[in-house]
């Protein structure tokens, strides 16, 4: 099937609007009627006219065009200057809002400290008071009860002994910090995990990496997410809100998030919109931002500190 009246321009050519092919010599134009691919979406075609329709998927610019196949969509990238300047601009800001992030979250950090220092106290003055009332009861109609204390706190004591004797070399939860050293491949699996998935992959690989009993940070129940943080040489509990991971969280973000110029120079064909690189290099980007919406934001600082939390329960290794 052909129009001379598709390209108007030149009445002599010869255009197969199936296979989108043109040639001024009729020919070749014959011969291409007998080429695999025009019967190939010849047939694609009867196909498709015998079966019900199906919506055509659609292809958006982010400047706010849509197209009904890809290649218009690419022809339209080559003269399209918006994309650029979203790109090139939201490299700076999303640092600067990194910088701004971390510089907030510094500003509680000894006031967090000292309460959970605090709060930590308090935990051990009532286990000690605990232990000895179960030790000066004796009353033998209380012996279901007293073994239920007793058990309590047997198990609380012995996550005592576990993170003050056995863990007593762990590092500081900012010493950790420091040793994770972030390559360009942990920045481009935020183009295919996320920004949750990615942080994630980072925190565990960097916690696999290391000895159970140097790590920073251990969880005794997985089911309430309680969590115990080693820093300024001390074992803490985290509060509900879990604060101080979410800072370390942060943080390691943060470091992999730097990256993005260094990545930019091993990858200059990434400011080309004609290549993949430069898809690749918009994933990472946005991926690179928390979210766009708070609750977004809220919701990826969540899953991470679920995927860590589930690294660290002692049940996997400390001895029953």
């Amino acid at each position: 099937m052909f129009s001379n009246d598709s390209v108007p321009q030149n009445p002599h050519n010869f255009y197969c609007e199936k296979c989108h092919y043109t040639t001024s010599n009729k020919k070749d134009f014959n011969k291409h009627h007998n080429t695999k691919k025009h019967l190939s979406n010849d047939k694609s075609t009867f196909s498709i006219q015998k079966s019900p329709k199906i919506p055509s998927p659609l292809y958006d610019c982010i400047c706010g065009k849509t197209y009904k196949d890809n290649s218009g969509l690419w022809r339209h990238k080559k003269i399209c200057d918006y994309q650029e300047k979203v790109n090139t601009g939201n490299k700076s800001d999303i640092i600067n809002d990194f910088e701004n992030e971390m510089n907030k979250s510094e500003s509680f950090d000894k006031n967090l400290l000292f309460e959970l220092l605090k709060q930590n106290h308090e935990l051990q003055r009532q286990l000690i008071e605990m232990s000895i009332k179960n030790n000066t009861t004796t009353n033998s109609n209380n012996t279901i009860t007293n073994n239920s204390v007793n058990t309590n706190c047997n198990n609380s004591f012995n996550l005592q002994v576990f993170l003050n004797e056995k863990c007593k070399d762990a590092m500081n939860m900012s010493e950790f910090i420091d040793t994770i050293k972030v390559q360009l491949s942990d920045l481009e699996n935020f183009a295919q995990d996320g920004y949750a998935g990615g942080v994630s992959n980072i925190i565990v690989k960097g916690l696999n990496a290391i000895d159970t009993y140097l790590r920073p940070i251990h969880c005794s129940d997985l089911k309430r997410e309680t969590v115990y943080i080693k820093d300024n040489d001390c074992w803490i509990k985290e509060t509900d809100e879990k604060l101080v991971l979410k800072n370390a969280i942060k943080k390691v973000a943060f470091k992999n998030i730097r990256q993005i110029n260094e990545w930019v120079k091993e990858n200059p064909e990434c400011k080309d919109p004609r290549t993949k690189k430069f898809d690749k290099y918009n994933k990472i980007v946005m991926n690179s931002m928390s979210g766009v919406t708070e609750q977004e934001q809220h919701d990826n600082i969540d899953k991470i500190v679920r995927n860590v939390t589930k690294a660290v329960v002692i049940d996997k290794y400390i001895e029953k």
